[in-house]
């Protein structure tokens, strides 16, 4: 199970917390380190910013090929830039973005500035008690979005957005619905990031198992049939070193599993989109408790504990010596975030061949799986929030979106679909890839359109709320408590904090 061993997101990985409960660190190849450390760069000489298209919509061209041909506005001044302590965002802002924007923007300094070992939520609510709020920030490391909202610290991107002559309709409507408050856009996306399967297919052909399907409407991949075919993949021999494990999941970002069972901790009446917290408003208590909740947690523990498809905290961690144990190539399929595809496969080049598979079907009729989703801010406050917004505008899209796949390895979240072919194209040069790019793509984009954003990424001081459903559902995959017991312990922490919190 996930929740004994490893995080499977690029984001959980780095941010300093670790927090995205049921998803606890893994072995990371990426993991930043060093000190707190700030670069500036004087822009300098001019040019127009690449066009933004659209991805699929047709409609939609008209609108951003006008938004491509306005020059950006002049700016001046200094600009400070809180970047995530990632070694490849770092590359992505420093050797990508601050040189590029110095052709656009003269007379604009760069300031980017690394959390170091500072978590990076604690680094930006210190910086904006010192009285030097960053024009521009991301959202990591349980600094949600409506925890930013409700601290006052974001800016309407509305007025800017139409003073600049930019359509933001460059961006997938999907994003612009979940940065907005009362159809004001706050922020500006920059990373895609589904969650979906990974299998390792050389695996499924050594034991003559069907592979998974690559389409989301699938309806016969079923958590039963995903269960089946763990177990057909599952060879206990006796020896750790050689034995093979059919199944790593993990509860989800406060048990966001539990939406496959059409259930979420915070309603009494369906999955995500019944709770109102995900939206900013404040619950008067919570449902972690829910049956159907207590059916998908008891399910991921027996995949250990009764099934033995899933391996030990043991046996995970030393599958792990690699970063995600698939890399070990003796698990069958792995629960993943995006930013794994680029990264750690690039860096591990896995030996054998693998592809992608959407999440199943569960017993509630749906296979939601989260998202983890990341957006640029411009900071209430700030200095310069007209330079600021400049460089958010340059950063996603054109020559921005270009530097994001290069140096980051990531998605950029725009309509234009030449971003996602070319990054797409860039997945399938990772060594044992093994999906036609058609299918890869089907799989990707419906992780973007069936899922819901992850959950401590969304609502108000999610730490809290981290910290709880962590400690208390730790027993649990070890078999020294059972699911029903710990989740009503969880509701009592739950219910405590949002008093706390009212």
């Amino acid at each position: 199970m996930l929740d004994q061993s490893i995080s499977l997101s690029r984001r959980s990985l780095l941010r300093k917390s670790a927090l995205v409960v049921g998803i606890p660190p893994m072995l990371s190849l990426l993991v930043a380190c060093g000190s707190s450390s700030a670069s500036t760069v004087r822009t300098a000489s001019s040019s127009t910013q690449g066009a933004p298209q659209t991805r699929s919509a047709a409609s939609s061209a008209t609108a951003s090929r006008a938004a491509a041909s306005q020059a950006p506005g002049a700016a001046k001044g200094q600009v400070t830039w809180l970047v995530p302590e990632d070694p490849l965002l770092s590359k992505f802002s420093r050797n990508g973005i601050v040189p590029d924007f110095k052709k656009v923007q003269p007379n604009v300094e760069v300031q980017v500035i690394l959390p170091g070992s500072t978590a990076y939520g604690q680094k930006l609510l210190a910086l904006v008690a010192a009285g030097t709020v960053p024009e521009v920030y991301t959202d990591w490391g349980n600094t949600g979005f409506w925890t930013l909202v409700k601290k006052n610290l974001l800016t309407d991107l509305t007025t800017y957005f139409g003073q600049a002559k930019v359509d933001p309709s460059y961006l997938l409507s999907i994003y612009r619905k979940e940065y907005s408050v009362d159809g004001k856009l706050m922020a500006v996306p920059w990373n895609s990031n589904p969650v979906f399967l990974v299998y390792n297919k050389t695996m499924f052909q050594k034991y003559n198992v069907p592979l998974p399907p690559s389409d989301w409407n699938d309806k016969s991949w079923t958590t039963d049939k995903l269960l089946e075919t763990a177990k057909a993949l599952t060879h206990k021999t006796g020896n750790p070193a050689t034995a093979t494990y059919g199944l790593i999941m993990g509860a989800g970002a406060l048990g966001s599993l539990g939406w496959l069972w059409n259930a979420d901790p915070f309603n009494d009446k369906g999955g995500p989109e019944d709770s109102g917290i995900y939206q900013g408003k404040e619950p008067a208590q919570t449902y972690p408790n829910r049956q159907p909740i207590v059916e998908a947690m008891s399910w991921l523990a027996d995949l250990t504990l009764k099934y033995g498809v899933s391996p030990t905290p043991t046996d995970a961690q030393a599958l792990s010596s690699q970063g995600n144990p698939v890399f070990s190539g003796r698990v069958g399929i792995v629960e993943v975030a995006a930013g794994w595809l680029e990264r750690q496969a690039a860096v591990a080049k896995p030996h054998f061949e693998w592809g992608i598979a959407p999440f199943p079907w569960g017993p509630g009729k749906r296979n939601t799986s989260q998202r983890e989703d990341n957006a640029w801010y411009l900071g209430k406050g700030s200095k310069n929030p007209d330079a600021g917004f400049q460089l958010i505008l340059f950063s996603s899209r054109g020559k921005g979106a270009d530097d994001l796949i290069e140096y980051a390895k990531d998605n950029p979240p725009i309509a234009d679909t030449s971003y996602f072919t070319k990054w797409s194209k860039g997945v399938q040069s990772i060594p044992g890839f093994s999906m036609d790019l058609k299918s890869f793509q089907s799989v990707f984009e419906g992780g973007i359109k069936l899922g819901f954003g992850d959950p401590t990424n969304i609502i108000y001081s999610p730490a809290e709320f981290s910290n709880a459903f962590s400690q208390l559902m730790a027993p649990v995959w070890i078999g020294k408590q059972t699911a029903q017991n710990a989740l009503t312990q969880v509701k009592a922490k739950w219910d405590g904090i949002l008093k706390s919190l009212s």
